[in-house]
């Protein structure tokens, strides 16, 4: 159907497309980030553009409610939706552009004793001299138990073996089964590097780690470019099973991220890449598998057993670049939905030494809860959907510069103030503050306990929008995109029914081991949307059960945790492996306790039994 050009700002970027793309699709092959949790099927509204000139064919169906009145008006479209009938100029407004996230890559990492799974042996030319090239092979695999050479280590012995004699040599070792994976001139056994890598859904965190000290020589986040493929892990899936080349495009973008960082950390710290020998891995199962480059389409599938060892496989296979002969460890997964990350989560809190009950919790798109203590784990998922991400909430987004993250509502004036990441003006509402926001404006009387805005209410701040009583919780002359932005009875049913999944999930496993809130003794709180919200604030929703007995720890990021101690310690990835073997899980679609726990969790705060004081003090109001 011919060409056409399209420029793309603020970034002034101009490109030449075929008139069958739509401009989300045109976006990506620039190298553009578009927002698009949905993954370009026209569900979510998040890929917002405003068309400056140009002729569009935008297929949208205004009953959609996708965009409103007044946007339309505007210029703005769906860029999924949307292709360009002749030259155009499109605008990316700020809250439909993927950039820098508040990421949480710290955690708090206990003391073990170092011992990786790669080490460093240095061989004195003393030891090797006068030996044969035959001899040099015979004694390197004696001292290593290493049953053969690989044909690469082969060929590089070859040409370094005189030298080898004269200067000594260092051979890079894998313990797990004795194999020899490098061979370097001279002693440089402290040269020995490795990566703990969380691989999430939208972001990942690396840290390069001295292999021989265990010390984090440093650390580094960035995005997932997986997301210009979608925000949820099912868009993506889709991706890969709609397009030829899916798969491999999955991969190199996952791959790409992490290789990025990969070479930002070792030219700030000093490190070749080659000293790298050794990478663990943690992530969701999707993750795992996009990152290994493994089909992932069966996880759709709800019957499918996931096998429960560790996913391993080499540098050069998947395209990291560290030393190509590095082993790439990936923590065990434990079904369809619980994955690595979570392994790593419980080593982390050690939660499998105690006798005493405990709760970990990992709270995102999808809630992780494991119930458990020494000999037994109970674990579950749901997914309370990406309302917390942003989808289907008007003035949602993540938590990137210009995201309101936290919320108090004047008990008097009803007037909100708000913080902001970044310092900016606000651009929209991130996970944290949309937990304030409904948790504040329960307690001051704007919301009923099943959502519904108070309608008598004499304020300037609850008013009737085009659809729904709304709360106005910035105006348009505070915020950086000159519109109001609001928290509609919509959004918050649809915040309601992702929290109502959270917590009717961590009900069911404790109602299936005859528990209650007192029982619990410890409540481990994991990841980075969790590290962000207001505990008090989540209760007063029900977002989590009131645990008046437990102590609370937040973790931080429990998955990069998790991989950097299976990194540094053969002991922990044994203990991955028994604590991979000894989950339960339990299927909450299969279950009829789930629906009953779902709907009595669908108004605030939730069962009076799950929130002894939060549900007193809402009905004292």
């Amino acid at each position: 159907m011919g060409q056409v050009s399209v420029v793309f700002q603020p970034y002034g970027k101009r490109v030449r497309a075929s008139k069958d793309d739509n401009i989300l699709g045109i976006a990506r092959e620039a190298g553009i980030n578009i927002r698009s949790i949905c993954g370009g099927k026209g569900s979510c509204g998040k890929c917002r553009v405003i068309i400056r000139k140009g002729e569009i064919d935008f297929r949208y169906t205004p009953k959609e409610e996708l965009l409103t009145k007044e946007e339309l008006s505007q210029g703005y479209a769906l860029a999924c939706l949307t292709r360009c009938k002749s030259d155009c100029e499109v605008l990316i407004p700020p809250e439909s552009r993927i950039e820098g996230q508040k990421i949480l890559s710290d955690a708090v990492i206990p003391d073990i004793r170092v011992d990786p799974a790669v080490r460093k042996l240095f061989i004195s030319s003393k030891q090797l001299h006068g030996q044969s090239y035959k001899q040099l092979v015979k004694s390197f695999q004696l001292l290593t138990k290493a049953p053969s050479i690989s044909s690469v280590v082969d060929s590089k012995l070859k040409s370094i073996a005189g030298r080898c004699r004269e200067e000594g040599a260092t051979l890079t070792v894998g313990l797990r089964e004795p194999k020899i994976l490098d061979i370097e001139v001279g002693n440089t056994s402290e040269r020995n590097f490795g990566l703990a890598i969380d691989v999430g859904t939208t972001k990942i965190t690396v840290y390069l780690v001295d292999l021989t000290t265990g010390k984090i020589v440093g650390t580094g986040s960035d995005y997932n470019r997986q997301l210009m493929y979608g925000e949820d892990l099912v868009s993506r899936i889709g991706y890969t099973v709609d397009r030829e080349e899916g798969i491999k495009n999955m991969q190199r973008a996952v791959i790409e991220t992490t290789n990025n960082l990969v070479e930002r950390l070792t030219s700030d710290h000093g490190v070749e890449a080659s000293w790298i020998t050794n990478v663990c891995v943690a992530g969701n199962t999707v993750m795992t598998y996009f990152f290994s480059g493994k089909d992932a389409s069966s996880l759709l599938e709800p019957n499918i057993q996931i096998p429960r060892q560790p996913v391993t496989t080499d540098a050069r296979r998947i395209g990291l670049r560290v030393n190509p002969e590095a082993e790439v460890y990936c923590l065990p997964c434990v079904s369809r939905f619980l994955g690595g990350d979570a392994i790593g989560d419980v080593l982390l809190s050690r939660m499998y030494e105690s006798p005493k009950i405990s709760l970990l919790l990992d709270i995102g798109t999808n809630v992780e809860a494991i119930l458990g203590s020494q000999g037994w784990f109970l674990s579950t998922t749901a997914a309370a959907g990406p309302a917390f991400e942003g989808w289907g909430i008007r003035f949602g987004m993540r938590s990137v510069g210009g995201a309101i993250d936290h919320v108090k509502i004047d008990p008097v004036t009803l007037k909100a103030s708000y913080t902001i990441i970044g310092g900016a003006r606000p651009r929209g509402i991130c996970g944290s503050g949309l937990i304030d926001v409904m948790s504040e404006m329960f307690r001051n009387g704007i919301l009923d306990s099943l959502g519904k805005v108070n309608q008598k209410l004499d304020s300037p701040h609850v008013r009737r929008g085009e659809e729904w009583y709304e709360y106005v919780v910035v105006p348009a002359s505070e915020t950086d995109i000159c519109k109001d932005i609001v928290i509609t009875e919509k959004d918050v049913l649809n915040l309601i029914d992702s929290k109502a999944a959270a917590c009717s999930a961590i009900s069911v496993i404790m109602k299936k081991m005859n528990l209650s809130v007192h029982d619990v003794a410890n409540v481990y709180v994991c990841g980075a949307f969790a590290n962000y919200m207001d505990l008090n604030s989540a209760m007063a929703i029900g977002l989590l059960p009131e645990f008046p007995k437990a102590q609370m720890k937040f973790l931080g990021n429990g998955s990069v945790a998790g991989a950097y101690l299976t990194l540094i310690s053969q002991e922990q990835r044994k203990k991955a492996g028994e604590i991979a073997s000894l989950m339960a899980y339990f299927d909450l679609l299969k279950d009829a306790d789930f629906m009953d726990e779902y709907t009595a969790a669908y108004m605030f705060p939730g069962k009076r039994e799950l929130f002894p004081t939060w549900w007193e003090a809402s009905r004292k109001r």
